[in-house]
């Protein structure tokens, strides 16, 4: 396992470990090892129970100077009880939590019989509530499924089933079972070969931790890495007892004794790689490519996508996020950097380069609305609601039906003067508008000239529905539909015969057919029209009635 190999090895720098000190271990590894570090911290400086107290004050007090209970304490947080290094505040006699801390014998004494220099070993030893140590009883350490008793600050008591283990058991909180952990594998190699006569139970043989035990511990061990205060404990012990915890010092080699030792080269970075730089349009939709990231121990990465301000990723910690281009002004490079992990190194950034190429979207006209005019009146046209998506200044050239002359036609508004009509006409205005660069499609508007007379003297109605002609597009023939209304005070009465108008009218602007030139009664009419004499292309349908007049765009395909 790899993986704890760097992050750890910051401990040793930090740790005040003498040279030469570890020398017979090294290159070592399985019960080799464990013997070899055996010997290294056997015959330590045993020390007497009474002197245990005292001891606490170098090797297990807070930076405040109160009391380091791992069953009370709340790690970022505010314990629920404190002590203090006072005879008044040791056990003693406890009914409940608080009252007064003791010697909590991680390894339980009765597990080697009470027996010397285990009993005063203070690596194993460690001042704790006495009420929660008394709760902890002998019992193993070990992962609760179903608590039957939890501490103030979160430890609990109860049956576990897990690592093929059932029974009950003690468990701390997550935060220091990695420093229990490393204390039972000091036990288990500072008294390897010396367990004569010390019990076997659900947990230990002797000193030999069960197979579930060990299974567990070195999860406990690579989730809660060594801490800033076990460094400075094994030191404060070294002074006292003249040996060290080595899997404080070496994390790495809990890994070498009870599992698989890594004897190469230690963990390496992975290597980022962002993958080609790309060349792209706007409003485009770009994948990025980390996919060839690699790293040398062949371990999953995770990947970190850092886009530029403003682009948004589909998913920043995905191999191949996306995004879609913005529009831009010129050509723009944006840089995106990806930084991989494989869970202990992030590799060194890499970057890639999507360069926007400006596309320029052509404008769109809008020739205004459909206008109904009497003769000789003044006609306004209204190109005004063209636009373009950059917004760039556009310019207009309207094209007028013959005989009709603009004031001027490269006017957003140009005007006219209506013409002198026999019959009510449809004159068809085409509109294109320009950004300097692209032009649009042309749009059209259709100008409805009344005959005068034909005005003052038809019955006509201004309120009417014209349908959308069906089908359209169509192949021969579309169906053009209109109603008119009953007269609107008296629901029931009709308004009479209207004089109702319907014309085609080709793109030029020239009338290719009257359709209806009659007067119709109230209620729904329709009228085919049956284009096969004429060639395929947009057509008008203008239905006039008064001085209201409508038109409908339909497409003749042949």
């Amino acid at each position: 396992m790899k993986s704890i190999f760097v992050f750890l090895f910051i401990a040793f720098l930090a740790a005040d470990i003498p040279p030469g000190y570890y020398d017979d271990a090294e290159g070592l590894d399985g019960d080799s090892l464990r013997l070899a570090l055996h010997n290294i911290i056997d015959d330590h400086n045993a020390q007497s129970y009474s002197s245990l107290h005292g001891h606490f004050e170098s090797t297990d007090a807070k930076p405040d100077g109160t009391v380091w209970d791992m069953y009370s304490d709340v790690p970022g947080g505010t314990p629920p009880y404190i002590y203090n290094f006072t005879s008044s505040d040791q056990c003693g006699n406890y009914s409940e939590e608080g009252d007064c801390y003791n010697r909590e014998h991680s390894w339980p004494k009765s597990w080697f019989n009470d027996a010397m220099p285990m009993k005063t070993d203070l690596f194993h030893i460690y001042p704790t509530d006495g009420y929660v140590n008394g709760m902890r009883s002998n019992y193993p350490y070990g992962e609760v499924a179903s608590p039957n008793w939890t501490s103030q600050n979160g430890s609990q008591r109860g049956t576990m089933d897990a690592y093929g283990y059932e029974g009950t058991v003690f468990e701390p909180i997550d935060e220091y079972k990695g420093d229990f952990a490393r204390t039972y594998f000091y036990m288990s190699t500072r008294y390897y070969t010396e367990d004569s006569g010390w019990d076997e139970n659900d947990m230990v043989n002797g000193a030999d931790l069960k197979a579930w035990a060990v299974e567990m511990l070195m999860d406990w061990h690579f989730q809660d890495s060594v801490s800033q205060k076990e460094i400075d404990r094994n030191d404060a012990v070294y002074e006292i007892q003249e040996n060290r915890n080595p899997f404080i010092d070496h994390p790495e080699w809990v890994d070498c004794v009870w599992g698989e030792c890594n004897t190469g080269a230690e963990n390496q970075p992975p290597v980022a790689n962002a993958g080609p730089d790309q060349i792209v349009s706007e409003n485009q939709l770009v994948t990025l490519d980390g996919s060839e990231s690699y790293d040398e121990e062949n371990i999953a990465l995770s990947y970190m996508w850092t886009p530029p301000n403003g682009i948004l990723l589909s998913d920043p910690t995905s191999a191949t996020p996306s995004f879609t281009t913005p529009i831009v002004e010129d050509s723009i490079a944006f840089i995106f950097v990806l930084i991989v992990s494989d869970g202990e190194f992030d590799s060194e950034p890499d970057s890639v380069t999507i360069t926007v190429f400006h596309t320029n979207i052509p404008p769109v006209a809008n020739a205004g609305p459909d206008q109904t005019v009497m003769e000789n009146e003044t006609v306004i046209l209204d190109g005004t609601e063209s636009s373009d998506f950059e917004n760039a200044n556009i310019s207009y050239l309207w094209t007028a039906p013959t005989d009709i002359e603009l004031d001027d036609p490269t006017r957003s508004m140009p005007t006219f003067i209506s013409p002198e009509v026999d019959d009510s006409t449809a004159l068809l205005f085409a509109l294109i508008v320009s950004d300097g660069d692209l032009e649009s499609d042309p749009d059209s508007v259709v100008i409805i000239v009344l005959n005068t007379l034909g005005v003052a003297t038809d019955p006509t109605l201004n309120d009417f529905t014209f349908y959308s002609p069906y089908p359209n597009p169509f192949n021969t023939t579309t169906t053009i539909r209109f109603n008119i209304p009953v007269e609107t005070r008296h629901p029931s009465i009709p308004l009479g015969n209207r004089a109702v108008s319907i014309q085609i009218i080709d793109i030029t602007g020239h009338k290719v057919e009257t359709m209806m030139n009659e007067t119709v009664e109230a209620g729904k009419h329709e009228i085919k029209w049956n284009a096969s004499p004429y060639a395929s292309g947009i057509y008008f349908a203008v239905l006039q009635s008064g001085k209201k007049s409508v038109s409908e765009k339909i497409i003749y395909i042949k």
